[in-house]
């Protein structure tokens, strides 16, 4: 046999077995439904015969085969109409009044409110009338000017810087001669400068400053610089103006220190600014000046 013969009798006999499976599901499935019914029938003939049996029960003086009907009420309690009669037949009669006088009460008409009174208008305020005040002439306001208090400004009265001096003299009878005094001022550190005097200079902080200055002790206090060599003078001032500087302590031992120099080199003797001999004790109270105006310039810069 050819291969087109076989495969038409595979299909065949497939065709057969899927016939054959479908008509025994079809059997298999009526044999069930018939045999759920076959139950319920069963079922409902238990309940009819259980529900006979409870009948029976319940009504023993029931004549045999009567049954009760299931809608006809076995309960003896009577219904709630009869119940709400005889409640109403109960009432006393003080309840009646009660009602009577309510239901009078609604029935009777409200008695219309008085109407309200309207409000009165605010009356008005007067307005009174306010003066104003005549301007005031030109003479007059001229006058009320002057008349005024001048207000003066008070300003703080400026620190003035503390002054401290000492002197070279020259014995009795004896004078300074300008060559000596400006070989000797050279020696030690003062060189002619402003105002026609010596001076002491130092350089702080890129800035020369005037340490303390010398002058001649005659009126008007300088040095003819150009004719030193005929110059003659009885005694030589030391002088500085501290402004509370720190180095103020500084000035006043190399000014006390120069004097003493001074008056080694020429002969001469240091006194203070009294032209009494400076003593130990002087120059404590100087140093002791010194301090106090460091401290009253220093509370001034900080107010």
């Amino acid at each position: 046999m050819d291969a087109n013969t076989i495969r038409i009798i595979l299909i065949v006999i497939g065709a057969v077995l899927i016939s054959l499976l479908y008509w025994w599901e079809r059997q298999r499935s009526k044999d069930k439904d018939a045999d759920d019914d076959d139950e319920h029938w069963e079922d409902n003939d238990r309940r009819e015969d259980g529900d006979e049996r409870s009948d029976d029960v319940a009504n023993p003086d029931a004549p045999y085969g009567v049954r009760a009907s299931k809608t006809q009420p076995t309960s003896d309690k009577p219904d709630a109409d009869d119940r709400a009669a005889s409640s109403a037949r109960v009432q006393s009669p003080k309840a009646e009044s009660d009602q009577r006088s309510q239901s009078n009460q609604r029935s009777a008409p409200a008695k219309p409110a008085a109407p309200a009174k309207p409000a009165a208008p605010p009356k008005p305020a007067a307005t009174k009338q306010v003066a104003k005040p005549p301007e005031p002439k030109p003479a007059e306001v001229k006058a009320s000017a002057s008349s005024a208090p001048a207000v003066v400004e008070t300003k703080k009265p400026a620190l003035e810087p503390l002054l401290i001096q000492v002197s070279v003299m020259s014995g009795r009878g004896h004078t300074f001669r300008g060559a000596s005094v400006l070989d000797v001022a050279e020696s030690c550190g003062l060189h002619p400068g402003k105002m026609d005097i010596f001076h002491c200079l130092d350089e702080f902080e890129d800035e020369t400053r005037v340490y303390f200055s010398m002058a001649n002790l005659v009126k008007p206090g300088t040095f003819p610089f150009d004719a030193m060599d005929e110059f003659t003078t009885p005694g030589l001032v030391l002088f500085a103006q501290l402004c509370g500087r720190p180095e103020d302590m500084t000035i006043l031992d190399e000014m006390i220190a120069t004097a003493r120099k001074l008056a080694i080199s020429l002969r001469g003797d240091v006194l203070d600014d009294m032209r009494c001999s400076l003593t130990v004790k002087k120059q404590d109270e100087m140093r002791k000046a010194v301090i106090a105006n460091q401290l009253r310039w220093a509370k001034e810069t900080q107010s």
